[in-house]
């Protein structure tokens, strides 16, 4: 069975979006708790008859807080803020007009409403995302706070709440934005000592190679000259010839028009990322200069194929500019994932005369014995093109 490590890039997407799932999830508790805690104190005053119309803003805070749980993405999130935003000026407004003593309790239930706002989280994978969501959703938010408590003419503070959730949220993600900074300096230092390790490699190999071929040829030919009671024959003389010949064509240099390190997939890959930046596509590549040059033809066409036609969907499809693509060798299976955030879509719903997943990647990969699986959504989409190769690591 075929283990795939789980791409750098890959993994600090899923951590960003775990992070901000949970958000989404506390900001739809934390409404609809809130909205309960209302009820109960206008129950408590005798003002029943009050609740529904004061709660409102509280229930709609959740349920817009579910929606982007639901569907995540660019729309929907300005769409909680807008919203957010309406109901943040509603909540004090009703709240003190149904029972002008609940500012006495303090301000908590009404800063409720822009607390939650705060937490709108990453619409993308990307932690810098997070950042920038979580800014614009204060500021909203506290401003909208601000004009509720003016116009229910509220004099009292406005709560921490908002305040700490947005401190809470920017530190976060600016951590982990830098975290995934910091790691890709890392990993583009670990490609160079790779680099040189492997080129360090292959001048031993060329090394070994030159031992054997001076053993084989000149230890053989002294040892016949040595032996040889009288002239050389014209056998031997032929010998001798090919023997020089074959040292003087040797060499331990590496060919000068070789990259460093990769081979014809490799760099067939950069070349096809490198292509794409003239449809505004930002393509960022990373282990293809791993990949070895034991890749078959077949194999090797296939998987550019397919990766192509990828990257023309995330053209004209996927409404985003940037993609990546992660190949590494594992387990005797090479794979390659192209990764973007874009709309996403639904693989079981695609029309059965839309030929560019079923024939261009799907056939492609698979008459050569590999295997294709898509994840897709909201938040992106990721295809993984897993192909038989040989001599690949165990």
């Amino acid at each position: 069975m075929t283990a795939v490590a789980l791409p750098r890039s890959v993994a600090a997407r899923i951590t960003v979006r775990g992070l901000a799932t949970a958000q989404r999830v506390i900001a739809a508790t934390g409404a609809f708790l809130a909205g309960a805690v209302v009820v109960d104190v206008l129950a408590a005053r005798g003002l029943v008859a009050q609740a529904p119309l004061v709660v409102a803003p509280y229930l709609g805070m959740g349920l817009l807080a579910l929606l982007l749980l639901w569907r995540p993405g660019r729309l929907t999130a300005v769409g909680y803020i807008a919203g957010g935003a309406v109901l943040a000026v509603a909540a004090p407004v009703l709240l003190l007009a149904a029972d002008p003593a609940a500012a006495d309790a303090g301000p908590y239930l009404l800063n409720r409403v822009a607390t939650a706002v705060c937490l709108v989280g990453a619409v993308s994978g990307r932690a810098l995302s997070g950042v920038l969501w979580s800014s614009a959703a204060y500021i909203v938010a506290e401003l909208s706070l601000q004009l509720g408590l003016m116009l229910a003419g509220s004099s009292g503070p406005s709560g921490t709440g908002p305040v700490i959730i947005f401190a809470i949220s920017f530190v976060t993600y600016a951590t982990l934005a830098l975290a995934q900074r910091q790691s890709d300096r890392q990993f583009r230092s670990l490609s160079r000592v790779a680099d040189e390790v492997l080129g360090a490699d292959r001048r031993r190999a060329l090394e070994h190679r030159a031992a054997g071929i001076v053993h084989d040829t000149v230890l053989a030919d002294l040892a016949l000259i040595s032996r040889s009671p009288g002239p050389l024959t014209p056998r031997a003389r032929e010998v001798l010839t090919e023997h020089l010949r074959i040292v003087a064509d040797s060499t331990v240099a590496e060919p000068s028009t070789a990259p460093a390190a990769g081979s014809v997939l490799g760099d067939a890959l950069l070349e096809l990322a490198a292509e794409y930046q003239w449809s505004g596509l930002r393509v960022d590549v990373s282990g293809a200069e791993l990949i070895s040059d034991e890749v078959p033809g077949a194999t090797r066409h296939a998987v550019l194929g397919a990766a192509r036609a990828a990257l023309d969907n995330v053209v004209r499809h996927a409404g985003t500019d940037r993609a990546e693509l992660v190949a590494g060798v594992r387990g005797g299976a090479l794979t390659v994932l192209i990764v973007d955030d874009g709309h996403g879509f639904a693989p079981t719903e695609v029309a059965e005369d839309r030929l560019g997943l079923r024939m261009s990647i799907n056939e492609r990969i698979e008459q050569v014995g590999g295997s294709v699986r898509v994840w897709s959504g909201p938040e992106g989409t990721t295809i993984m093109m897993t192909v038989p190769v040989p001599g690949g690591e165990s």
